[in-house]
Parts: structure tokens; sequence; C-alpha cells
């Protein structure tokens, strides 16, 4: 028994007495002032933020680059509890922390979270704190910085009756806002809203957003930080909420100076009647979405001096109705990364006709959409890949006898059909030259953004209809269009040096 007790005894004793060298080595801490700490950063940064919404969270390291440990007697927010940031020191969360060990050679994280509280102000406002380190007595510190939005915060927002909405500060969009029929929902120029994920605007009457050059209304994802794995802003990556839906309801639609941006789909117009207009919508972007950019069933709108660009799905599908384009540009680019997927689809499909639904035979049954007019006159129409032209879908099964009227004049396309009666004085399958259409170099680590205007050597340069163009004098960002030899084809003049 006497020695089966040694043999237990002597394993554990061996071992508290390894634990405790281990610790003895690690307690040897520096006491030299001279020892001090280092960082990966001295000033953290976060993007905007809107005011009473968490951040996502930030961090950065705390390095020992002595040959010995280091105690940091103190970790903590200069501002105490007033402060409107949170620290997390190697996972333990908290305001303030004591006896922080960091081995020799060794580091810790420290990340950083952000609430920031309302400022009563239209334009952000700078936040700041500072993250305080205490070892041997010697202080050094981490500057925190974030700039805070005030925002009007709704969530499943309804407009029943017609109202105008104030400007003063930018609108948080949760779940959905809803213009009901018969209600108008007037915007005035600079108006903001940041929509969270999945939230949409549901227009049933009517919805009128008027900016202007200087200040325009934009619609995009309430995200402002980017993502760690692709080095990407959220700003440009699809898919960051819904998007615009207007119902059979909603007529006498306009937008003007307007900027949609980074949603599942960018305009999305319900099945009705082209005698009334659905839309009016001049000077405005609608740009980069995971799914389908515009879809019209049947509708009336009018579009001129707009950019519509980078989709997954179809960049425009027009089914039945009646619509004018003037010096719009249709450019789909749409970047292939990770789990954006790929974009094989037209940049513009005209048919005429649509599947519904049938409930009794739980099939898609063809219906005829007479398409009346399709005209695009002074644009381009072009993509990324031989498919991302235009797809004439006429039915030629079901409805042969169903209208299908088209028109280009003066326009540059990517088509590679036969049938170019109704394309006049318009160019073909020539790369139009935009100033930039990728997002990313090589290594992922830089973007660029999109640049649809015309580079010197663009072929849709001076080639526009003058008389067309005398319409629209001056192109989306207010430049004259008869500045030089002649207009040129799209919704951006080309200017030198720009």
């Amino acid at each position: 028994m006497f020695r089966l007790r040694l043999l237990i005894f002597f394993p554990i004793a061996l071992f508290l007495v390894s634990l405790g060298a281990c610790n003895d080595d690690f307690e040897n801490y520096s006491t030299n002032p001279g020892d001090t700490l280092s960082f990966s950063v001295d000033t953290l940064s976060f993007d905007t933020i809107l005011s009473t919404v968490g951040t996502p969270t930030l961090g950065f390291m705390v390095y020992n680059r002595n040959p010995q440990p280091l105690l940091i007697s103190s970790i903590h927010l200069a501002s105490g509890s007033e402060s409107e940031f949170r620290i997390n020191v190697d996972g333990a969360s908290g305001m303030s922390f004591n006896d922080v060990e960091v081995g020799a050679k060794d580091s810790i994280y420290v990340f950083v979270e952000a609430l920031l509280k309302e400022n009563s102000q239209k334009l952000p406002v700078l936040h700041s704190d500072q993250v305080v380190f205490v070892t041997n007595s010697v202080q050094q510190k981490v500057v925190l910085e974030a700039y805070g939005q005030d925002v009007y915060i709704w969530k499943g927002k309804i407009i029943e009756t017609s109202e105008i909405l104030p400007n003063d500060k930018p609108y948080l969009i949760y779940d959905s806002l809803e213009i009901r029929k018969d209600a108008t929902l007037t915007l005035q120029e600079g108006t903001v809203f940041y929509m969270h994920s999945k939230a949409k605007i549901k227009v049933f009457g009517t919805l009128k957003a008027k900016g202007t050059e200087e200040n325009r209304i934009v619609f995009r994802g309430d995200r402002m930080d980017s993502d760690r794995l692709i080095y990407i802003s959220y700003d440009l990556i699809p898919g960051q909420w819904d998007g615009l839906f207007f119902g059979a309801t909603s007529f006498d639609n306009e937008l003007d100076y307007v900027w949609i941006r980074n949603g599942s789909y960018g305009l999305d117009f319900e099945i009705s009647d082209p005698v009334q207009s659905k839309l009016k919508i001049s000077n405005s972007i609608v740009t980069n979405v995971s799914g389908p950019l515009i879809t019209a069933l049947n509708c009336r709108i009018e579009g001129d001096n707009c950019e519509f660009s980078n989709s997954r799905n179809a960049l425009m599908y027009l089914a039945g109705g009646k619509y004018t384009f003037t010096h719009c540009t249709l450019a789909n680019y749409y970047a292939n990364i990770g789990q954006w997927g790929r974009s094989d689809n037209p940049t513009l499909t005209l048919t005429n006709k649509y599947y519904k639904w049938d409930e009794a035979t739980k099939k898609n049954i063809p219906q005829p959409l007479p398409l009346e007019q399709a005209d695009f006159s002074n644009c381009i129409v072009y993509g990324a890949n031989p498919q991302s032209g235009i797809n004439l879908a006429k039915d030629t099964t079901d409805f042969t006898g169903t209208i299908y009227n088209y028109h280009f004049q003066n326009c540059l396309v990517l088509y590679d059909g036969t049938s170019r009666t109704s394309f006049v004085n318009c160019k073909f399958n020539e790369d139009p030259v935009f100033v930039n259409t990728q997002l990313i170099d090589d290594d992922l680590k830089k973007t660029y953004p999109y640049d649809f205007r015309l580079d010197s050597i663009s072929p849709a340069r001076n080639v526009a209809d003058p008389e067309i163009a005398r319409l629209y004098p001056y192109d989306i960002n207010g430049i004259s269009r008869f500045q030089d030899e002649g207009p040129d084809m799209g919704a951006y003049e080309y200017v030198k040096n720009k």
C-alpha cells in the first residue's frame, strides 16, 4: 500500500513542481521602465457609425518585444464609465483590467466596439477615447476614433397619407418602409436611407424623390465597415438589403438625382397598365445588385441621363409595356468574386410575354404582354461577357401575333443578332472603353470603384444624334454635351483630364 501511495504521489509532485517552475519563469517580470509595449496601431479608427446602433468589432495587437515577461498593471478606457467604447482583452470583456500578463516575445489581442450617443447634429461628429496601458509606471495609449451619424430609426414604417420627409438626418430602415395606395411620399434633396439587411421600400402609392446634382438622394446598405476576407468595403458589396418594389397600384413615380446601390435587386415593378406613367427616372444611378437590377411588367417608364450597371441576373428585363430611354448607360461588369457568383445573363431583355403562376395546375402559364414601345436613343448597352448583350426575346410559339416593337437610334450595343432593321446609326460589338470596369486587383488588396465614364479613345464619343441630345443638353454630371465635336452616347459626356 505504501509503495502504491509513493507511485501515485511522485508523479503528482513532479507535475506540481514543474507547474510551479513554469509559473516562476513567467512571473520573472521585467521591472525596467524601458521595457515598454508596442502596438499594431497608434489610432484605431472606425468608419462612420450610426448613433445608438452597435458597431462591428475592430481590434489591435499589443506586443511585448522584450526578452522578459511584462505585467501590465492596468488597461482601461480613459473616459471610464462615460466612454462610448467597450474593450475586450484577450477574451475578457469590460472597461478596465488589472495585472494582465504578456509573455516574452509574445502578444495579446484587444478588441473594440462602439455604441455612440446621439449628437443632435446633421453632419457626423467625431467621438474619441483612449485605451490606456500602465506598465512599470509607464503610461502608453492607443487612440480610439469614430464619427457618429444621427439617424431616424424606422421599423416597419407605413406612410398612409401624403407627406414630405425632413432631410435633417438620414433614415435607418429595418424590415420595410411602405407607401400605401393614394399616399405620396416626397423626398427632399440630400435625403439618405440606410437599409438594414433584408429591408425594402414598398410603394403602392407614389414616390417623389427629387435630388440635385450636388445633393443626391441615396438608398444604400447600413454597413460601413469592410469585409475582412476580401478587403472590400460593404458599400461595394451587393446583396446588403432588398430593393425598391412598386406595386400594381403605384403610378406617377419620379426619381431625379437618385443613387440606389448594393441591394438584392434594384427596381421591381409589378404588372401594371402602360396607359399611365409608372416611373420617370432622370440623372440617376442604379447599380451593383446580387439579383436583377430592373424588372418591369407591362409598365410605362421613361429614363434619361441614367446609369444602370452591374447585376448578377438580368440588368434590365422589360416584358410588355411602353419604354423610352435616352442617353442612358446600361453596363454589366458584375464582379465574379467568391459567393457573388458569375453573371452570364443578357444586359437587356425585351419580351412580349411573361409567366404567371397558376395555383390550380401548379405551373407557370405563359401570358401575352404587348411590347408597344421600347425606344433607346443615344444609349450604350454593353457587358463584360459575349452573352451580356441584347436579348430580343420575341415570342414565336404561344403569342405570335402579340405586339413587339423596339427601336435603337444612335446606340452602341453588344448584339450578335441578324435582325437589325430597327437599329438606326448604331455601332455593334465595339468596346465602349469605359474608364474602369474592374472592382479589385489580382491580390484582392485594393479596390477600384467602377467608373462608366468614357475614355478618350471610346468609339461612343461624338456620335450621338445631336437633335436628340439637344433635348438633354447636359449629362448626368451637369456637363454640356456640346463642348467639343459632338455629343457622346450614354449618360456621361467625355471630359479631358477628368
